[in-house]
């Protein structure tokens, strides 16, 4: 793996493709001495933008090469989808029809991500004998719902390390989508459920900072099992941040951490300004109260934390699993 391409996989519909040539950029810039092939499935592309968009990034990096694969309209109907997550959701699934065969492992990220350190030691970690390699996801509070033991494992699949060869061989494909055509309705989290109960068993778990989802910052380094001080380190200095929930950058960036981060890399990526996500305003009393606090979160988190619990204790209780003295 030392010396093979990085091998890249998004997947996208129209939504998100300003985001993925930025998080593309982000990988690009943080491990400029490596070979990187990327693809990205989309649905409904717009040709002209994503060639707006892509193009700056690419000619600043040439040691990336780039290949879309423009996916079947008719492709994972009867599958659930929300406002939130689109059909796109389900592309990755079925990466072995689309991966080109000499890919023997494949690097796949969310759109909403971005690379803030160098990406080859997490590209060359020995997976052993574990199909994929994840970040748990402490923020899954109901492991239950999917037959999970309470201290049983369970990953988030925005950043996915995957050995193709024994994704294939293992036929995860089709264990993954008979999850989905049991229970597929039933699932909080769809994909993301029905890999985690497919795979059960199979997954070598990372590092929290390969995936560091804006809202650890606000959390006690237990609740992430973490020791403080990699806690501390990984907190400054994440290696990717993925931005969960429905509060992004560019809809409500004056109340996520890591905000500026993002903002910073899609002004380095060289994509022309009129085509970036805009920046959330925080204008009016309510929203800079909210740019207050998330200062506050990120300032003094212990003290933050202890007030919330004071003031709606179920809620902070059921998020930071501590007492106000943590």
């Amino acid at each position: 793996m030392a010396t093979e391409p990085i091998a890249v996989l998004y997947c996208i519909d129209d939504a998100y493709i300003r985001q993925a040539a930025i998080s593309l950029a982000s990988l690009l810039d943080k491990t400029p001495a490596r070979r990187v092939e990327v693809t990205i499935a989309a649905f409904d592309r717009d040709y002209a933008l994503s060639k707006a968009v892509f193009t700056p990034v690419l000619r600043a990096h040439r040691h990336c090469t780039l290949r879309f694969v423009d996916l079947d309209d008719r492709l994972f109907q009867g599958l659930p989808v929300t406002r939130s997550f689109s059909r796109s959701i389900y592309a990755r699934l079925i990466l072995q029809r689309f991966i080109e065969p000499h890919h023997r492992r494949l690097l796949y990220l969310d759109a909403d991500t971005l690379v803030c350190d160098d990406i080859s030691p997490l590209w060359q970690t020995d997976l052993g004998d574990a199909t994929l390699g994840a970040v748990p996801d402490h923020f899954r509070l109901d492991p239950a719902r999917i037959g999970f033991a309470g201290d049983e494992p369970y990953f988030n699949s925005g950043m996915l390390l995957i050995d193709v060869q024994r994704w294939r061989e293992r036929d995860c494909e089709r264990r993954v989508f008979d999850i989905l055509a049991q229970s597929g309705e039933k699932l909080a989290w769809m994909d993301q459920d029905a890999l985690n109960i497919a795979l059960r068993g199979e997954v070598l778990f990372l590092g929290q900072r390969w995936n560091w989802q804006p809202r650890c910052a606000d959390v006690p380094a237990a609740f992430l099992d973490l020791e403080e001080a990699v806690y501390r380190r990984w907190r400054a200095a994440p290696g990717i941040v993925h931005y969960t929930t429905s509060f992004k950058p560019w809809n409500a960036g004056y109340r996520v951490h890591y905000s500026a981060l993002f903002f910073g890399a899609a002004e380095a990526s060289g994509i022309p300004s009129r085509l970036l996500p805009a920046r959330a305003p925080a204008r009016g009393i309510g929203q800079r109260l909210l740019a207050l606090k998330t200062g506050l979160r990120w300032r003094i988190p212990k003290a933050f934390r202890s007030m919330r619990l004071l003031l709606k204790p179920r809620a902070a209780a059921a998020m930071y699993r501590a007492g106000p003295a943590d």
